[in-house]
């Protein structure tokens, strides 16, 4: 396939005129007049030369996607989140009937924290499993984390303490690196020419297994209660009642796993044998009995070395990796609090919704979510740009919890028509914004150093993710508990700190440069 992934060379080194002259005066000396001018000129002829790049990138043609290697990654990136999530619906009642603790009230702690020790294991390990990937391959770290889901599933579903139910948790955790594999996946199977259209599948896929743990958590708990020929037929069914659930949650990564190792090709470019130089004296070759200097040859990316942790920690990735932390707390936020709001008594400070009411919201939410993702994202991407698209959507997260409060004053007007239009306003807005988290994906590919450090500069990248995941639910739930016992502005103390998180998401975002794919030497 003709063109780049990433482009071709790393902005870490000092980039090379076309007279070898070089790229930049790092003297602390003042600058002439003349010199002010040049790089006047140079900044221009600079911004002239990335129109041109932007106008050429519309006028080549699209590379067609490969369709059934991309439904692989996809297939194995909706089976994370049913690991994660499908036992967020039964873990309150399992905690309960497990006799971990003998009042319903005291099941919280004991939920969050087999909640987050998830998150906390994939902290300690994702990034391992990015760097693994770019040495052993993509296939057979995937398939690592697939064996991992599915064993640690299972063993959950059989759990009969406390400890165990952490240690299989914590088994899980610790083996899932996919999501930053996969990512690193979608970038080599795609160009710069359908990138947009990839990785617009990533979040669909996310939202597809979230739909799906919640159904299966929902639906399967005492399968055996429910039809007692099946529990007659098969005892331990009716022994362990929320073993049906996870051996259906199980059964996903388990499938993808056995599809990806029969069918998903290798997507890490193999390392090439080393050229033979030609023979040298110091440098020089002789022309036509003349001894010239050696010319410095450009080298294969795919040839370059992986990059290691520290060689990842440059101002920009930083820069690029706060921006996203802020961004998936404040999606960790939204999503954790939008239901436990909506629950909430209207004197409280939220809805007093009924459950079908919470569920009916949340479908429109997670509806609204997808379309944006498959239609809108593309088009945008393309015509504005990835960076200057993701400035602008960073903004929407701030109105999206500032209307939340405003329709808990709708509510206690009793203005039904009032609640759901903010209501559905400050979704729509939460599902645009959520576009941003697809150009991020672009970005962190786009500022690998080469294309061997794709596995390591996502799974740095997962690992911000997990570390939010970590410490946001908990710490969002406990503000607003805080808020709402002690009434703190009106029960509304809450939305002003997540406005002010938001504020500082959006000064974060407008520091990152305007394009982060690699320049060519």
């Amino acid at each position: 396939m003709q063109g780049t992934l990433l482009g071709n060379e790393s902005e870490t080194r000092p980039l090379l005129s076309q007279n070898n002259s070089p790229a930049a005066d790092y003297s602390s000396h003042p600058r002439s007049n003349s010199n002010r001018q040049n790089g006047a000129h140079a900044a221009l002829a600079s911004v002239e030369e990335e129109d041109a790049n932007k106008l050429a990138l519309s006028k080549r043609p699209v590379t067609p996607l490969p369709k059934f290697q991309l439904f692989i990654a996809c297939f194995v990136r909706v089976t994370e989140p049913i690991a994660f999530m499908a036992c967020f619906p039964f873990i309150n009642q399992m905690i309960l009937e497990l006799g971990i603790v003998d009042d319903p009230r005291k099941t919280g702690f004991y939920a969050g924290l087999i909640e987050s020790i998830f998150a906390l294991a994939e902290l300690c390990t994702v990034f391992q499993w990015g760097k693994a990937s770019d040495r052993w391959g993509r296939k057979p770290v995937l398939l690592i984390g697939c064996a991992g889901a599915a064993v640690s599933s299972i063993l959950f579903g059989f759990s009969t303490t406390f400890p165990m139910m952490v240690l299989t948790r914590t088994i899980n955790g610790l083996c899932n690196g996919n999501v930053a594999v996969l990512k690193s996946v979608i970038s080599e199977l795609s160009d710069e020419t359908n990138q947009s259209v990839a990785f617009s599948f990533f979040p669909l896929s996310m939202a597809i297994g979230t739909i799906l743990a919640s159904s299966i958590g929902g639906y399967f708990p005492h399968f055996a209660t429910r039809f007692p020929a099946v529990g007659d037929a098969i005892p331990f069914i009716k022994k362990y009642p929320y073993c049906m659930p996870s051996l259906v949650a199980a059964a996903f990564p388990l499938i993808s796993g056995i599809v990806a190792f029969f069918f998903m090709k290798e997507t890490l470019p193999p390392k090439k044998a080393p050229k033979p130089k030609p023979a040298t004296n110091g440098g020089y070759r002789s022309v036509n009995g003349n001894q010239v200097e050696e010319e410095e040859h450009e080298h294969d990316e795919d040839d370059e070395p992986a990059v290691g942790f520290r060689g990842l920690l440059t101002a920009d990735i930083n820069k690029l990796m706060a921006s996203f932390g802020l961004l998936q707390l404040q999606g960790i936020c939204f999503l954790g609090l939008l239901p436990l709001f909506c629950f909430t008594p209207i004197a409280a400070g939220g809805l007093s919704f009924r459950e079908s009411q919470i569920g009916l919201a949340m479908s429109i939410r997670g509806i609204a979510t997808i379309l944006v993702q498959l239609i809108a994202f593309p088009f945008l991407q393309k015509r504005v740009g990835t960076v200057r698209l993701y400035k602008f959507l960073v903004f929407l997260f701030m109105p999206a919890f500032v209307i939340l409060p405003i329709t808990n004053v709708f509510a206690l007007k009793h203005q039904t028509w009032a609640i759901w239009t903010g209501l559905a306003a400050s979704m729509a807005l939460y599902s645009v914004g959520n576009m941003a988290f697809a150009c991020n994906l672009i970005m962190v590919n786009d500022a690998a150093p080469n294309r061997r450090s794709l596995g390591a500069i996502n799974g740095l990248s997962q690992a911000v993710s997990s570390l939010m995941r970590a410490i946001g639910p908990g710490s969002a739930s406990a503000l607003f508990a805080l808020s709402v016992n002690r009434h703190l502005l009106g029960g509304h103390l809450i939305w002003l700190v997540l406005g002010c998180l938001s504020v500082i998401s959006i000064v974060a975002a407008m520091i990152l440069k305007s394009d982060y794919r690699q320049k060519s030497i």
